[in-house]
């Protein structure tokens, strides 16, 4: 069982995609035609425009997925495709909760020639808010820097900001910084 086999309830309803994320992820997925989402959750940022193939370990958050993009249930760091198979990979907030955080960019690197990552910056983020420590348990505590050493092993890296506005619409972590008793719902 995985951590959103535990934690995934909802999830679909609670993170739908917020646009203006939406738009700076499609458009660093520049002009490729194959697109493979890795850690893909319910499948929030896939664009619907390309060919895009979704792997996703949580049964849970298959389940949630309402879109007829086909997925494969697996993990990062054991691709079940072979050699140069997509333009590009994508991990969108996902890459710290990836177990082996060498194999997982070894993986996209070897099946896709481009690689975005989206991540959130620990540094910026851990210390100053209470629920990433309350989600990430103590034995993951080593995943608050997978981030940076995933990005580390990238060919060519190229940080884009992806402010968290006041009325972002995808739940993710500090989202409701301004909307704090959001916290209190328990489906949040």
């Amino acid at each position: 069982m995985t951590l959103y086999d535990q934690i995934g309830v909802g999830y679909a309803q609670n993170r739908p995609p917020d646009p203006r994320w939406e738009a700076i992820i499609h458009r660093a997925l520049g002009d490729a035609r194959t697109i493979l989402n890795v850690g893909a959750g319910t499948g929030s940022y896939e664009p619907r425009d390309r060919s895009v193939v979704a792997l996703e370990p949580s049964r849970r958050m298959i389940a949630q997925r309402s879109n007829a993009i086909p997925v494969v249930q697996g993990v990062a760091g054991a691709l079940p495709f072979p050699d140069a198979s997509f333009d590009v990979a994508l991990a969108v907030l996902t890459v710290h909760h990836w177990p082996d955080a060498a194999a997982g960019p070894a993986e996209m690197q070897r099946v896709a020639a481009r690689q975005v990552v989206v991540r959130w910056e620990p540094e910026t983020f851990a210390e100053r808010f209470w629920l990433v420590q309350k989600y990430l348990p103590p034995e993951q505590a080593d995943a608050l820097a997978a981030g940076r050493r995933i990005a580390s092993q990238l060919h060519e890296v190229e940080t884009i900001p992806l402010p968290v506005p006041h009325d972002c619409t995808d739940g993710v972590f500090g989202a409701y910084w301004r909307r704090p008793e959001a916290y209190l719902d328990p489906a949040v």
